[in-house]
Protein backbone atom coordinates (compact mmCIF):
# COMPACT_ATOMS: atom_id res chain seq x y z
CA UNK A 1 0.00 0.00 0.00
CA UNK A 2 1.19 3.96 -0.29
CA UNK A 3 4.20 5.03 -2.18
CA UNK A 4 5.94 1.68 -1.42
CA UNK A 5 3.55 -0.65 -3.04
CA UNK A 6 3.41 1.78 -6.38
CA UNK A 7 6.18 -0.42 -8.05
CA UNK A 8 4.32 -3.65 -7.64
CA UNK A 9 1.32 -1.68 -9.20
CA UNK A 10 3.41 -0.65 -12.27
CA UNK A 11 4.58 -4.02 -12.95
CA UNK A 12 2.29 -6.24 -11.88
CA UNK A 13 0.58 -7.89 -14.92
CA UNK A 14 -2.76 -9.80 -13.65
CA UNK A 15 -5.83 -7.71 -11.90
CA UNK A 16 -3.47 -4.76 -11.40
CA UNK A 17 -6.17 -2.51 -8.97
CA UNK A 18 -6.50 0.95 -10.67
CA UNK A 19 -7.52 4.46 -10.15
CA UNK A 20 -8.97 6.88 -12.25
CA UNK A 21 -8.66 11.04 -12.52
CA UNK A 22 -12.87 11.25 -12.46
CA UNK A 23 -13.11 9.23 -9.38
CA UNK A 24 -13.19 11.87 -6.05
CA UNK A 25 -10.73 10.32 -4.01
CA UNK A 26 -8.57 6.78 -4.91
CA UNK A 27 -10.18 3.88 -3.34
CA UNK A 28 -6.70 2.76 -1.82
CA UNK A 29 -3.46 4.57 -1.07
CA UNK A 30 -1.07 4.34 -3.57
CA UNK A 31 -3.39 3.66 -6.32
CA UNK A 32 -2.20 4.61 -9.68
CA UNK A 33 -4.63 5.50 -12.85
CA UNK A 34 -4.17 2.94 -15.90
CA UNK A 35 -2.65 6.30 -17.56
CA UNK A 36 0.24 7.06 -14.89
CA UNK A 37 1.18 2.95 -14.78
CA UNK A 38 1.76 3.19 -19.10
CA UNK A 39 4.20 6.67 -18.41
CA UNK A 40 5.86 4.68 -15.98
CA UNK A 41 6.23 1.63 -17.23
CA UNK A 42 7.79 3.53 -20.37
CA UNK A 43 10.25 5.43 -17.83
CA UNK A 44 11.28 2.22 -16.42
CA UNK A 45 11.94 0.92 -20.36
CA UNK A 46 9.44 -1.41 -20.13
CA UNK A 47 7.41 0.15 -22.58
CA UNK A 48 9.31 1.37 -25.52
CA UNK A 49 8.18 3.93 -28.02
CA UNK A 50 6.77 3.33 -31.59
CA UNK A 51 6.14 4.73 -34.61
CA UNK A 52 3.45 4.19 -36.74
CA UNK A 53 2.87 5.17 -40.10
CA UNK A 54 0.23 5.88 -42.69
CA UNK A 55 1.62 5.03 -46.17
CA UNK A 56 -0.12 6.26 -49.42
CA UNK A 57 -0.12 9.03 -51.63
CA UNK A 58 -1.84 12.26 -51.39
CA UNK A 59 -2.68 11.79 -47.60
CA UNK A 60 -1.78 14.91 -46.35
CA UNK A 61 -5.45 15.30 -45.38
CA UNK A 62 -6.19 12.73 -43.36
CA UNK A 63 -7.66 12.22 -40.14
CA UNK A 64 -5.59 9.34 -39.47
CA UNK A 65 -2.64 10.43 -37.36
CA UNK A 66 -5.74 12.91 -34.82
CA UNK A 67 -7.54 9.30 -34.76
CA UNK A 68 -4.82 7.29 -33.49
CA UNK A 69 -2.69 9.98 -31.65
CA UNK A 70 -5.69 10.99 -29.67
CA UNK A 71 -5.77 6.85 -28.52
CA UNK A 72 -2.55 7.05 -27.76
CA UNK A 73 -2.57 10.15 -25.62
CA UNK A 74 -5.49 8.95 -23.52
CA UNK A 75 -4.08 5.56 -22.47
CA UNK A 76 -0.23 7.21 -21.67
CA UNK A 77 1.32 4.97 -24.71
CA UNK A 78 4.64 6.27 -25.75
CA UNK A 79 3.75 6.14 -29.16
CA UNK A 80 3.46 8.51 -32.56
CA UNK A 81 1.19 8.04 -35.40
CA UNK A 82 3.03 9.66 -38.74
CA UNK A 83 2.12 10.07 -42.24
CA UNK A 84 3.97 8.41 -44.60
CA UNK A 85 3.32 10.02 -48.10
CA UNK A 86 5.54 8.57 -51.56
CA UNK A 87 4.53 7.75 -55.05
CA UNK A 88 4.71 4.14 -54.59
CA UNK A 89 6.30 1.12 -52.38
CA UNK A 90 10.10 1.59 -52.48
CA UNK A 91 12.57 1.47 -50.65
CA UNK A 92 11.49 4.33 -47.74
CA UNK A 93 8.69 2.32 -47.19
CA UNK A 94 10.53 -1.18 -46.71
CA UNK A 95 13.33 0.57 -44.54
CA UNK A 96 10.51 2.06 -42.48
CA UNK A 97 9.05 -1.70 -41.57
CA UNK A 98 12.50 -2.91 -40.75
CA UNK A 99 12.98 -0.31 -37.99
CA UNK A 100 13.40 -1.52 -34.49
CA UNK A 101 10.93 1.26 -33.37
CA UNK A 102 8.81 0.05 -36.02
CA UNK A 103 4.88 -0.23 -34.21
CA UNK A 104 2.73 -0.98 -37.48
CA UNK A 105 0.95 1.00 -40.50
CA UNK A 106 -2.31 2.23 -42.24
CA UNK A 107 -2.36 1.48 -45.69
CA UNK A 108 -4.80 3.05 -48.26
CA UNK A 109 -4.93 3.97 -51.71
CA UNK A 110 -2.99 3.57 -54.03
CA UNK A 111 -1.07 0.59 -51.98
CA UNK A 112 -3.47 -1.73 -50.60
CA UNK A 113 -2.36 -4.29 -53.10
CA UNK A 114 1.15 -2.87 -53.50
CA UNK A 115 2.33 -3.75 -50.17
CA UNK A 116 1.17 -7.20 -50.54
CA UNK A 117 4.91 -8.18 -51.38
CA UNK A 118 6.78 -7.05 -48.56
CA UNK A 119 4.55 -8.92 -46.06
CA UNK A 120 5.46 -12.74 -44.52
CA UNK A 121 1.66 -13.20 -43.52
CA UNK A 122 -2.01 -12.43 -44.10
CA UNK A 123 -4.75 -12.78 -42.09
CA UNK A 124 -7.61 -14.81 -43.10
CA UNK A 125 -9.46 -12.06 -43.94
CA UNK A 126 -6.83 -10.12 -46.00
CA UNK A 127 -5.95 -13.40 -47.65
CA UNK A 128 -9.85 -13.55 -48.87
CA UNK A 129 -9.77 -9.55 -49.53
CA UNK A 130 -6.79 -9.86 -51.16
CA UNK A 131 -5.69 -6.47 -50.14
CA UNK A 132 -4.76 -5.04 -46.74
CA UNK A 133 -4.96 -1.63 -45.31
CA UNK A 134 -3.03 -2.96 -41.72
CA UNK A 135 0.38 -4.15 -41.07
CA UNK A 136 1.36 -5.28 -38.08
CA UNK A 137 4.91 -6.75 -36.76
CA UNK A 138 5.03 -9.54 -35.09
CA UNK A 139 7.68 -11.93 -32.95
CA UNK A 140 9.04 -14.70 -35.57
CA UNK A 141 7.54 -18.05 -34.10
CA UNK A 142 10.54 -19.46 -34.94
CA UNK A 143 11.99 -17.44 -32.78
CA UNK A 144 14.48 -15.75 -34.79
CA UNK A 145 14.95 -12.09 -33.98
CA UNK A 146 13.67 -10.43 -36.81
CA UNK A 147 9.71 -9.78 -36.56
CA UNK A 148 7.74 -10.66 -39.45
CA UNK A 149 4.91 -8.43 -41.17
CA UNK A 150 1.28 -9.45 -40.79
CA UNK A 151 -1.27 -7.63 -42.89
CA UNK A 152 -4.99 -7.23 -41.64
CA UNK A 153 -7.67 -6.04 -43.64
CA UNK A 154 -9.74 -3.67 -41.11
CA UNK A 155 -12.04 -1.76 -44.02
CA UNK A 156 -14.33 -4.46 -43.80
CA UNK A 157 -14.67 -4.33 -40.00
CA UNK A 158 -15.16 -0.61 -40.84
CA UNK A 159 -18.05 -1.22 -43.48
CA UNK A 160 -19.89 -4.01 -41.74
CA UNK A 161 -20.45 -1.79 -38.71
CA UNK A 162 -21.64 0.87 -40.52
CA UNK A 163 -23.90 -0.91 -42.83
CA UNK A 164 -25.58 -3.53 -39.89
CA UNK A 165 -25.71 -0.42 -37.34
CA UNK A 166 -27.88 1.70 -39.25
CA UNK A 167 -30.29 -0.85 -41.37
CA UNK A 168 -33.46 -1.84 -39.50
CA UNK A 169 -32.69 -5.02 -37.78
CA UNK A 170 -35.86 -6.34 -39.67
CA UNK A 171 -34.49 -5.68 -43.26
CA UNK A 172 -32.42 -8.43 -45.39
CA UNK A 173 -30.17 -7.49 -47.70
CA UNK A 174 -31.52 -8.34 -51.13
CA UNK A 175 -29.11 -7.25 -52.60
CA UNK A 176 -26.28 -4.40 -52.72
CA UNK A 177 -24.04 -2.65 -55.36
CA UNK A 178 -20.39 -1.40 -55.27
CA UNK A 179 -19.10 0.73 -56.86
CA UNK A 180 -15.37 1.00 -57.63
CA UNK A 181 -13.11 -1.85 -58.28
CA UNK A 182 -9.73 -1.33 -56.15
CA UNK A 183 -8.85 -2.10 -52.52
CA UNK A 184 -11.93 -1.10 -51.03
CA UNK A 185 -14.09 -2.34 -53.38
CA UNK A 186 -12.69 -6.00 -52.50
CA UNK A 187 -13.20 -5.09 -49.16
CA UNK A 188 -16.87 -3.82 -49.53
CA UNK A 189 -18.01 -7.48 -51.21
CA UNK A 190 -16.10 -9.55 -47.88
CA UNK A 191 -18.57 -6.87 -45.86
CA UNK A 192 -21.69 -7.24 -48.05
CA UNK A 193 -20.90 -11.19 -48.33
CA UNK A 194 -20.68 -11.34 -44.46
CA UNK A 195 -24.07 -9.53 -43.90
CA UNK A 196 -25.58 -12.24 -45.82
CA UNK A 197 -26.32 -10.15 -49.23
CA UNK A 198 -28.14 -12.69 -51.56
CA UNK A 199 -26.93 -10.30 -54.68
CA UNK A 200 -23.95 -8.47 -54.99
CA UNK A 201 -23.37 -5.85 -58.22
CA UNK A 202 -20.74 -3.87 -58.95
CA UNK A 203 -20.12 -1.32 -61.56
CA UNK A 204 -17.08 0.33 -62.50
CA UNK A 205 -16.17 2.46 -65.63
CA UNK A 206 -13.26 0.24 -66.63
CA UNK A 207 -15.71 -2.84 -67.31
CA UNK A 208 -12.82 -5.16 -67.18
CA UNK A 209 -11.27 -4.43 -63.76
CA UNK A 210 -14.68 -5.38 -62.62
CA UNK A 211 -14.61 -8.62 -64.20
CA UNK A 212 -11.49 -9.16 -62.69
CA UNK A 213 -12.67 -8.37 -59.20
CA UNK A 214 -15.86 -10.60 -59.61
CA UNK A 215 -13.65 -13.76 -60.75
CA UNK A 216 -11.71 -13.29 -57.34
CA UNK A 217 -14.65 -13.87 -55.43
CA UNK A 218 -16.03 -17.40 -56.84
CA UNK A 219 -17.70 -17.85 -53.68
CA UNK A 220 -20.02 -15.44 -53.89
CA UNK A 221 -22.97 -14.14 -56.59
CA UNK A 222 -21.59 -11.15 -58.02
CA UNK A 223 -22.93 -9.58 -61.21
CA UNK A 224 -21.74 -6.87 -63.36
CA UNK A 225 -23.63 -3.45 -63.48
CA UNK A 226 -22.95 -1.97 -67.14
CA UNK A 227 -25.54 1.20 -66.29
CA UNK A 228 -26.29 2.00 -62.54
CA UNK A 229 -29.43 1.72 -62.54
CA UNK A 230 -30.63 -1.09 -64.86
CA UNK A 231 -29.70 -4.25 -63.10
CA UNK A 232 -28.79 -7.44 -64.55
CA UNK A 233 -31.45 -10.35 -65.36
CA UNK A 234 -34.10 -7.85 -64.41
CA UNK A 235 -32.83 -8.38 -60.39
CA UNK A 236 -33.47 -7.05 -57.28
CA UNK A 237 -32.89 -3.18 -56.65
CA UNK A 238 -29.99 -2.89 -54.23
CA UNK A 239 -31.20 -1.77 -50.83
CA UNK A 240 -27.24 -1.08 -50.06
CA UNK A 241 -24.60 1.11 -52.15
CA UNK A 242 -21.13 1.42 -51.21
CA UNK A 243 -18.83 3.57 -53.12
CA UNK A 244 -15.28 2.89 -52.89
CA UNK A 245 -14.27 5.63 -55.74
CA UNK A 246 -11.61 8.07 -54.50
CA UNK A 247 -12.01 11.52 -54.04
CA UNK A 248 -10.70 12.14 -57.11
CA UNK A 249 -12.87 10.00 -58.98
CA UNK A 250 -15.87 12.59 -59.76
CA UNK A 251 -19.36 11.27 -59.70
CA UNK A 252 -22.32 13.81 -60.41
CA UNK A 253 -26.28 13.58 -60.64
CA UNK A 254 -26.32 15.52 -64.14
CA UNK A 255 -26.07 13.33 -67.01
CA UNK A 256 -24.21 16.26 -69.10
CA UNK A 257 -21.11 16.06 -67.00
CA UNK A 258 -17.85 15.02 -69.21
CA UNK A 259 -15.55 12.77 -67.34
CA UNK A 260 -17.85 11.78 -64.51
CA UNK A 261 -19.75 8.78 -63.24
CA UNK A 262 -23.17 9.62 -64.03
CA UNK A 263 -25.82 8.32 -60.78
CA UNK A 264 -29.48 8.71 -61.62
CA UNK A 265 -31.78 8.39 -59.01
CA UNK A 266 -32.93 5.29 -60.14
CA UNK A 267 -29.86 3.62 -58.56
CA UNK A 268 -32.36 3.90 -55.48
CA UNK A 269 -35.47 1.64 -54.54
CA UNK A 270 -37.37 4.56 -53.25
CA UNK A 271 -40.08 2.18 -51.60
CA UNK A 272 -37.93 0.56 -48.94
CA UNK A 273 -35.20 1.41 -46.52
CA UNK A 274 -31.45 1.08 -47.33
CA UNK A 275 -27.99 2.20 -46.44
CA UNK A 276 -25.62 4.28 -48.60
CA UNK A 277 -22.03 4.57 -47.68
CA UNK A 278 -19.38 6.80 -49.52
CA UNK A 279 -16.19 5.73 -48.59
CA UNK A 280 -14.34 8.55 -49.90
CA UNK A 281 -14.20 11.34 -46.52
CA UNK A 282 -13.60 14.61 -48.59
CA UNK A 283 -15.84 16.17 -49.15
CA UNK A 284 -18.78 15.08 -46.52
CA UNK A 285 -21.28 15.59 -48.48
CA UNK A 286 -20.51 13.77 -51.82
CA UNK A 287 -22.84 13.53 -54.48
CA UNK A 288 -24.07 10.34 -54.04
CA UNK A 289 -24.98 10.79 -50.25
CA UNK A 290 -26.35 14.29 -51.43
CA UNK A 291 -28.10 12.94 -54.36
CA UNK A 292 -29.69 10.08 -51.53
CA UNK A 293 -30.35 12.75 -48.97
CA UNK A 294 -32.19 14.47 -51.59
CA UNK A 295 -34.44 11.86 -53.24
CA UNK A 296 -34.25 8.80 -50.92
CA UNK A 297 -35.43 9.77 -47.13
CA UNK A 298 -36.22 6.16 -46.41
CA UNK A 299 -32.37 5.69 -47.01
CA UNK A 300 -29.56 6.37 -44.21
CA UNK A 301 -26.66 8.01 -45.23
CA UNK A 302 -22.94 7.08 -43.92
CA UNK A 303 -20.41 9.64 -44.22
CA UNK A 304 -16.94 8.20 -45.11
CA UNK A 305 -15.45 9.04 -42.04
CA UNK A 306 -17.54 7.73 -40.14
CA UNK A 307 -15.68 4.22 -41.88
CA UNK A 308 -12.97 5.67 -41.13
CA UNK A 309 -13.13 5.57 -37.83
CA UNK A 310 -14.65 2.16 -37.16
CA UNK A 311 -11.42 0.48 -39.38
CA UNK A 312 -9.55 2.62 -37.64
CA UNK A 313 -10.90 1.51 -33.94
CA UNK A 314 -10.06 -2.30 -34.80
CA UNK A 315 -6.99 -0.76 -36.55
CA UNK A 316 -5.63 0.50 -33.02
CA UNK A 317 -6.89 -2.77 -31.09
CA UNK A 318 -4.85 -4.95 -33.37
CA UNK A 319 -1.95 -2.32 -32.48
CA UNK A 320 -1.87 -2.52 -28.63
CA UNK A 321 -4.10 -5.37 -27.50
CA UNK A 322 -5.90 -2.50 -26.25
CA UNK A 323 -9.69 -1.41 -26.35
CA UNK A 324 -9.74 1.67 -27.90
CA UNK A 325 -11.17 5.22 -26.15
CA UNK A 326 -13.93 5.31 -29.16
CA UNK A 327 -16.04 8.41 -27.29
CA UNK A 328 -12.47 10.72 -27.15
CA UNK A 329 -11.06 9.56 -30.49
CA UNK A 330 -14.65 10.18 -32.49
CA UNK A 331 -14.83 13.60 -30.73
CA UNK A 332 -11.30 14.28 -31.73
CA UNK A 333 -11.59 13.37 -35.38
CA UNK A 334 -15.05 15.32 -35.85
CA UNK A 335 -12.84 18.27 -34.60
CA UNK A 336 -10.68 17.88 -36.83
CA UNK A 337 -12.56 17.07 -39.61
CA UNK A 338 -15.34 19.84 -39.34
CA UNK A 339 -12.47 22.13 -38.91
Amino acid sequence: MGVEGQMTRILNTTFSPVSHPLLPTKAAPGQLSFVEIQKALHLLGQLPTRQFFLFGSAISQSPSPTLHNAAFGALGLPYVYELLQTPDVGDEIKTTTLSPNFGGASVTIPFKTDVLPLLDKLSPAAEAIGAVNTIIPIANDAGGSRRILYGDNTDWLGIRECIRSRMPSHVLITAALVIGAGGTARAALYALHALGAEHIYIFNRTRSKAQELAAAFPDMTVELVDELGQWPNAGPSPNVIVSTLPPAATTTDSNHAQNAVYLPTTIFDLDHDGVVLDAAYKPAQTPLLALATKVAKSWTTVQGVEMLLEQGYNQFELWTGRTCPREIVAKQVWKYYTS
